[in-house]
């Protein structure tokens, strides 16, 4: 991840490991993520996770088991 930190913003990795915050890590995460799941969409593959299970995710991050 610091790699892909350092490539994004065009710094040494020991620049991003001394002025990386953790929400810095965080959006890394989540672009890796999408764009992983956007490959597997366009390649066919099917969604791990079943509607059901989906909502009961945003309804336990919403607060509202």
């Amino acid at each position: 991840m610091i790699d892909t930190l350092a490539d994004r913003y065009k710094v040494l990795p020991s620049e991003v490991i001394a002025r990386a915050t953790t929400f810095d890590l965080m959006v890394c995460d989540t672009a890796i993520s999408y764009r992983a799941a956007l490959e597997r969409k366009a390649s066919g593959e099917p969604d791990n996770h079943t509607d059901e299970e989906l909502l009961a995710m945003v309804s336990k991050a919403r607060g509202k088991d």
